[in-house]
């Protein structure tokens, strides 16, 4: 600043200045008046939006702000999941026409929630739905029991847009492809529900939405048609119990076979148990015979053998001795051709007169003189006695 400047000591001047300063106090505290501070909590979404150019900031993550309260709108969605609830106590329950002609009432829930990004709020579910709430219209009956709609809470504009009219439209189409009887059929119900769920979540995806879960409750029928249903019901239990009951016989039939197979199994491996030991001994005894066969073959060979061995020896010996019997009868018969053979016969027949005795008295028939003679037949029998006797030796 110059040294030699100097505040303006015109009283008129000062004056001038006070509406100035009193402007810019007024333009300060507008400002300040309207700035403001707000937060966003884990389970919203923010949405601001400014006044005057129309353009939208989304803020999804938690935490606290500031922003101009003269120039942005601050609005915050609910991302937890909700649920839309129709039941039948409520009149919001759905009528289902069953491929078969049948009208059926069912109780069902949805698990829903926003897409909770920003990409998706901003471009997708504000542009559609807007961030307002609208009224939620319900069926209620007052003191003298007549139905009435009422006003009974507020929801989202998506709530109202979206969520309600697509899900009773989906569930109307999917279970319905379902006949009476398959109601019933909890397995059937639930491939309906999965396939609910998935058709339902695929259209409201295109709207910034998310299905979580669809969960149907209790469904019925007219009261008389409950009634047939339910004797029905009650024919097809008695059916299956009497089914049921068949199959227990039959099981029970069937282990009876088995035990039955198992015992003659047993039966069968014992007699082929016996069979074997037999078949064994038998094979045992016939190899036994078949040993002592050997053994009395190789035995009677032995002794056959061996008796001819001796045969053969006593065959010679007989051979030898009658072979010594007939040279010594030769050569007897030789001897007894000369001289020396009628002496030995005289000294034989003299050794056997000497030891001859001879009884009687001496007499005659006749008067002519007789002599005593030996018969020489008996010489002739002491002979052939002693060469038998040298034949034996």
């Amino acid at each position: 600043m110059d040294a030699n400047f100097q505040f303006p000591q015109d009283k008129m001047f000062w004056i001038r200045l006070i509406p100035t300063g009193i402007a810019l106090l007024m333009i300060i505290g507008v400002v300040f008046s309207t700035v403001r501070v707000d937060s966003i909590q884990p389970n919203e979404v923010g949405v601001l939006i400014n006044n005057f150019t129309g353009t939208v900031s989304v803020q999804t993550q938690s935490g606290s702000f500031f922003y101009n309260g003269l120039t942005t709108d601050v609005h915050k969605i609910d991302k937890t999941v909700k649920t839309l609830v129709m039941r039948a106590s409520d009149g919001q329950a759905l009528e289902i026409k069953t491929r078969d002609g049948s009208n059926v009432t069912l109780d069902v829930e949805i698990n829903y929630a926003i897409v909770p990004t920003e990409k998706s709020v901003r471009e997708i579910l504000i542009t559609e739905s807007g961030v307002g709430k609208v009224p939620v219209m319900s069926v209620v009956r007052d003191r003298r029991g007549r139905v009435q709609r009422r006003v009974t809470g507020y929801e989202e504009a998506y709530q109202a847009k979206w969520i309600r009219e697509y899900s009773r439209a989906v569930i109307r189409y999917i279970f319905g492809e379902l006949s009476t009887k398959d109601f019933y059929n909890a397995p059937m119900r639930d491939a309906k529900t999965r396939k609910a769920k998935e058709e339902l979540d695929m259209l409201l995806r295109q709207h910034g939405l998310q299905v979580i879960k669809v969960v149907p409750d209790k469904f019925s029928f007219y009261p008389e048609y409950e009634e047939k249903i339910r004797e029905k019901k009650d024919a097809d239990q008695e059916y299956d119990n009497q089914l049921e009951q068949a199959k227990t016989q039959l099981q029970i039939q069937e282990r009876e076979k088995v035990e039955t197979q198992k015992a003659a199994d047993v039966k069968i491996e014992e007699t082929r148990g016996k069979l074997a030991q037999i078949l064994i001994k038998a094979q045992a005894q016939a190899i036994q015979v078949q040993k002592d066969s050997e053994a009395y073959d190789i035995k009677t060979r032995i002794e056959a053998d061996a008796e001819f061995y001796q045969s053969e020896r006593g065959a010679k010996g007989i051979l030898a001795s009658a072979k010594a019997e007939a040279e010594g009868l030769s050569n007897l018969a030789k001897a007894l051709a000369g001289d020396g053979g009628r002496n030995l016969v005289l000294r034989a027949l003299a050794q056997r007169l000497k030891q001859a005795q001879i009884d009687g008295l001496p007499y005659a028939t006749s008067g002519l003189i007789q002599k005593v003679t030996v018969e020489d037949a008996a010489a002739a029998s002491n002979s052939r006695a002693a060469v038998k006797r040298r034949a034996g030796r």
